[in-house]
């Protein structure tokens, strides 16, 4: 559990640095996209990482395979935006780029949030004797 939330930390707090850092080159043009890129790859394998440790975990499978897939969409996305949409109406795929990014940034917290209370619902035994009651 505790692995998992580290996970979640990092990935927020890097997630937020590329967020910045991508805005920074946007809107005032400073030239750190190295950093950004990097930030990107971080909260990527963040991201493939949780959905990897979700796919043995009862409950949260679905959220895992979400992950796997959203996870190599990131990059590609990143990596290819440059090329999509030049001109006026590239600020579009910007946008886009900032919500998938985003995106991945809900849906590890989403992980995180739902895996801790899985957890946590799992290890307490009163609670899990009152739902239990409570089916029956």
């Amino acid at each position: 559990m505790i692995a998992v939330q580290i996970t979640r930390w990092v990935a927020s707090i890097i997630g937020l640095g590329a967020l910045l850092l991508g805005l920074a080159f946007w809107l005032f043009h400073i030239d750190l996209l190295n950093v950004h890129m990097l930030f990107g790859f971080i909260v990527t394998l963040s991201l493939l990482g949780l959905g990897i440790a979700m796919l043995f975990s009862r409950g949260l499978r679905l959220l895992g395979i979400i992950s796997i897939i959203y996870a190599p969409i990131l990059p590609v996305f990143g990596m290819t935006q440059d090329t999509l949409l030049i001109g006026d109406l590239h600020w579009l795929i910007r946008v886009a780029h900032m919500l998938v990014g985003i995106g991945a940034l809900v849906l590890i917290g989403l992980i995180g949030a739902r895996y801790q209370a899985l957890k946590r619902n799992s290890s307490n035994p009163t609670l899990k004797a009152s739902l239990s009651s409570e089916k029956g």
